[in-house]
């Protein structure tokens, strides 16, 4: 044997020792390992193999379908250059290394080697009873590189119906009758929250997009499907051309993002060549997006893995949270959008213990000035908050915040010019200047680069550790190229990356992003870390009730904040509708609750308490959506459900139909079991139904137009 085989050998030899050693993980069904042809890792319904030499997909597998291949010899990724594309096959794996994760599952990371100059990463996880893996590769070239389009997940499931889904931020502005800007190049990503392309069986489909399923037709509607946990950037985008399927990220495609200002402007590169490319300098680390690859044995099913792994895998803080923020606490004081002050807080702090407010947010009249981040002396005596945390007992504290932007008065800038984003810091800051009091001149809109994350980490940790917040609103973010300081994808890796290493030590602190300006982190880079802020103003029920709609059963609707008895809707629609129209979101008061009475208090008050005493019907599973699109203004509803726990919760609303009586079937119901149903909220029982009754559908009556109902699910016995 030559010393280069006996290495091989040996190397071989050490993976398997590592990959067989006994662990937590393996009682749990998560396994893997690895001899000298091949590394393995699954659970007891899933599995995938890889080759070690030509590295590829050898078999991907439903174990639940007679164990079905999805996949079989096939890459697994392919990154492009200016002059090659690279495929997983040229590569092959030196390194095996596995490490528990929490939850009892697995990470094998495989180290490739073959392409000189070239390392790259491939993680796999997989987890307890889920049917899928969350999968990574990274980049590390010895001399640097320049990418132009990265394949992040490729498969083979043969001829099926595709289903291409692209995912939309931009609430403050998009409505779902928007045609697009005014000026626009590219795709100009019209319309409502979430626009589908399809086609026929084993015909092609493309576009943007980050969620990408295949369903092989006449068996049982069976699925596979890839979920990119990224951006919706211009470059973030699916293929499949009849038989492989792609997920992929097409850096040319990224020009420039306009942020708030898409509403009328959107410019991305019309042509498949040429334009921005993704740059790995020497010996650095270049990330791709992960991919979470699953399957579905329905559609239904394949909604509920992904969501199954989310909450159980991906999120650290609980969700559920009800939250009141200060914002509409203004009496045009100041330029802030609130003028709350120690004295303002004391006043409502009751009544937000009333509607059963878990943690009270202070809007961006809070701070002295943006960018230092310290609290205003005029509004609050002490630096720590010491004073507002008693008046709010036992509600939690939480805060807005502008981390990548700064007030031009901040002495933080005063000290550290270099960390501006530049150009886009000086055009701002003269704006800024020339109109000092309008309400986002005032909070501070100039923008720091990626170089000022350091220090921004330093005060959000600050404020966990010495101030007691337990929530971030994280406000004004847009990715910008920074000169000398990388471009916008480096510059939104490396927020995300401090969102992580806070997550990671602080699980309990909830980190929010608001998503209504485009291209912040939407879709799965934030409803995967935790809620954002998804709705701004007031708008009527049935537009709330179409943003669950629309994103479910594939954006978690749990994540989607929007506001409760906003404006006078209390006026206009019966309370006990406006609650249940909440229940499926982030329950969230964005609203000057002084002008509430006290009846609507309190009954908003009894309603919120049923949600929190059901909190976990609402999240610990996937939303689905039932009958007709609620902006129909027909009977419409939503099904928040865990089908391995049998339990959930039915929300029915009668809008402006004339018929008092709708039958609304459930979905992915468990076959064999019977279900005890009972009305919010005061649990009148509505009766003890078995799973065929509740899939062919049950009878609601609501007496009046405009009225709702929110029926639990739960085993019977």
């Amino acid at each position: 044997m030559t010393s280069r085989s006996a290495s091989a050998a040996l190397l071989a030899l050490l993976s398997v020792i590592a990959l067989a050693a006994p662990s937590a993980a393996s009682a749990s069904s998560v396994y893997a390992r690895a001899d000298a042809t091949e590394v393995v890792l699954g659970n007891d319904v899933a599995e995938r193999r890889w080759s070690r030499a030509g590295f590829r997909t050898i078999a991907l597998t439903d174990k639940r379908l007679r164990a079905y291949r999805w996949s079989a010899g096939t890459r697994d990724f392919a990154i492009g250059t200016a002059d090659q594309s690279l495929g997983s096959e040229l590569f092959t794996v030196s390194r095996v290394e596995q490490q528990e994760i929490d939850g009892g599952g697995l990470r094998v990371t495989m180290t490739l080697t073959g392409v000189p100059g070239l390392t790259v990463t491939r993680i796999a996880e997989a987890y307890p009873g889920v049917a899928g893996f969350r999968m990574q590769t990274i980049v590390e070239p010895a001399a640097g590189i320049a990418l132009g389009h990265a394949v992040l997940e490729e498969l083979a499931p043969g001829p099926g119906r595709p289903a291409l889904h692209a995912f939309r931020a931009g609430a403050d502005w998009r409505d779902p009758e928007w045609t697009g800007p005014e000026l626009q190049v590219g795709d100009p990503h019209a319309g409502t929250w979430r626009e589908t392309r399809t086609a026929p069986e084993g015909q092609p489909v493309s576009g943007s997009g980050q969620w990408l399923s295949v369903e092989q037709a006449g068996k049982g509607r069976r699925s596979v499907f890839m979920v990119a946990e990224g951006t919706d950037f211009p470059s973030s985008r699916g293929r499949y051309d009849g038989t492989t399927a792609q997920l992929r990220a097409d850096y040319g495609q990224d020009v420039v993002l306009l942020g708030p200002l898409e509403e009328s402007g959107h410019v991305e590169n019309p042509v498949s060549q040429h334009g921005r490319h993704r740059v790995a300098g020497p010996g650095e680390r270049l990330a791709l997006e992960p991919v979470f690859v699953g399957f579905g044995l329905d559609a239904d099913d394949a909604a509920w893995q992904f969501a199954k792994y989310v909450r159980e895998h991906r999120l650290r803080s609980e969700p559920g949270r009800v939250v009141f923020n200060s914002d509409r606490l203004d009496d045009d004081r100041s330029g802030a959008k609130d003028d709350a002050d120690l004295a303002m807080v004391q006043s409502v702090a009751d009544k937000a213990r009333r509607l059963g407010v878990d943690t009270f947010v202070l809007d961006d009249g809070w701070q002295q000035t943006s960018g230092d981040w310290n609290a205003d002396p005029a509004r609050y005596p002490d630096p720590d908050f010491a004073a507002v945390r008693e008046a709010i007992a036992p509600m939690k504290l939480g805060l807005w915040m502008s981390p990548m932007h700064f007030h031009p008065d901040s002495q933080t800038f005063r000290e550290h010019p270099e960390w501006a984003c530049q150009p886009y810091a000086d055009a701002l800051y003269l704006y800024n200047q020339g109109d000092p009091e309008s309400g986002s001149n005032e909070a501070g809109v100039v923008p720091w680069g990626p170089d000022a994350i350091p220090f921004v980490e330093s005060r959000i940790r600050r404020a966990i550790d010495d101030w007691g917040v337990s929530y971030f609103k994280f406000d004004f973010l847009a990715w910008l190229d920074c000169a000398g300081q990388g471009d916008f994808h480096a510059f939104r890796d490396a927020f995300v990356a401090m969102l992580d290493r806070v997550r990671a030590d602080h699980p309990a602190v909830t980190l929010q992003i608001d998503e209504t300006n485009d291209y912040r982190l939407f879709p799965f880079a934030s409803t995967t870390r935790g809620p954002t802020w998804f709705q701004n103003g007031n708008p009527e029920p049935d537009l709330l009730l179409h943003n669950l709609w629309n994103l479910s059963p594939y954006v978690p609707s749990y994540a989607l904040g929007q506001h409760v008895l906003g404006g006078d809707a209390w006026k206009k629609h019966p309370v006990p509708t406006l609650m249940t129209a909440s229940f499926a979101s982030h329950v969230s008061f964005f609203t000057d609750i002084r002008t509430l009475p006290d009846h609507v208090v309190d009954e908003a008050g009894a309603w919120v308490g049923w949600y929190k005493a059901n909190r976990s019907l609402f999240t610990s599973g996937v939303t689905y959506p039932l009958l007709s699109d609620p902006l129909e203004k027909g009977w419409t509803a939503l099904q928040t459900w865990n089908p391995e726990r049998g339990e959930g919760a039915l929300l029915a609303f009668r809008q402006q139909s004339d018929e008092p009586t709708a039958t609304i079937a459930l979905r992915n119901v468990p076959a064999g079991r019977t279900f005890r149903l009972v009305r919010a909220p005061g649990d009148a029982e509505v009766g003890v139904f078995t799973s065929d009754e509740l899939r062919r559908g049950i009878a609601v009556e609501i007496a009046a137009k405009d009225g709702a109902q929110a029926i639990a699910i739960r085993p019977a016995g």
